[in-house]
């Protein structure tokens, strides 16, 4: 009762359990070798991205993180979010109301599939939003390969793929890709920058985050300085919260009850 709270309700975390349960089923479980991404040179090259080309490379690296480094996709430029002028030379830029971060799509060419991600060419600026949009997609990529529906049924694929990134091992950038805020300048005008992405919100991805950390048997707060100042307060809770109400976290997920969610 005078415990640490999670920072999302039992149905939210039943929900991560039994979504997990069905990533297992299908992908295999997490353990001490799934990796945790994180913003460091360990994984990435550090150059930031200035053109497609460099998209690209950025891409290849999320790939390789991912270990789908061989599964074939086209990258693409998509549709980039507009500025709006709010008068005196100052833009608000609203991520949700305009284009997409990021699409998932498989094309029949020729009778062969193909699968294809694009990017919003605005986001060019933001390497680590562009690797939280990445790690997104592949989860489409990954979940269009399973053989059963996700608990729920497709219906929730969204809320699924946000999942799929953090088992992937990205939740760091997803958590603090969530929501967005920052100053831009833009020509002779200056502006904000402000929107939300993907379809968790902070808490349930840092919720996801401590999980996933306790499925592969690390310390969920090892991962605290590599998120934002005030989600670190988050981690805390959802590690001591986990850790206090589900201490077999793997019997846990292993008695997720999948027809719940049907």
């Amino acid at each position: 009762m005078f415990g640490a709270r999670l920072p999302i309700d039992t149905d939210e975390l039943e929900f991560q359990f039994a979504t997990l349960k069905w990533l297992f089923l299908e992908f295999g479980d997490v353990t001490s070798d799934t990796p945790l991404v994180t913003p460091t040179r360990a994984w990435f090259s550090g150059v930031p991205p200035r053109d497609h080309a460099g998209v690209m490379a950025l891409f290849g690296e999320v790939r390789n993180a991912a270990a789908l480094g061989h599964w074939p996709c086209e990258l693409r430029p998509g549709e980039a979010t507009r500025s709006i002028d709010g008068g005196n030379s100052m833009l608000i830029r609203h991520e949700g109301a305009a284009a997409p971060c990021g699409t998932f799509q498989i094309d029949d060419v020729g009778g062969e599939q193909r699968a294809s991600i694009s990017y919003n060419p605005a986001m060019i600026g933001d390497p680590e939003g562009l690797i939280a949009t990445f790690a997104h997609e592949l989860g489409h990529y990954l979940m269009a390969t399973a053989k059963s529906d996700p608990p729920g049924g497709w219906d929730l694929h969204e809320l699924h793929t946000d999942l799929v990134a953090v088992y992937l091992g990205f939740g760091i950038f997803m958590a603090n890709g969530a929501k967005s805020f920052r100053q831009f300048q833009s020509g002779g005008g200056a502006g904000w920058e402000m929107g939300w992405r993907g379809y968790l919100s902070e808490g349930a991805l840092v919720t996801a985050l401590a999980l996933v950390e306790r499925l592969a048997g690390r310390d969920p707060l090892a991962t605290a300085p590599y998120l934002k100042d005030y989600l670190r307060s988050d981690v805390r809770r959802a590690a001591k919260a986990l850790a206090r109400l589900h201490p077999d976290t793997q019997r846990s997920v292993a008695e997720a009850d999948l027809d719940a969610f049907a």
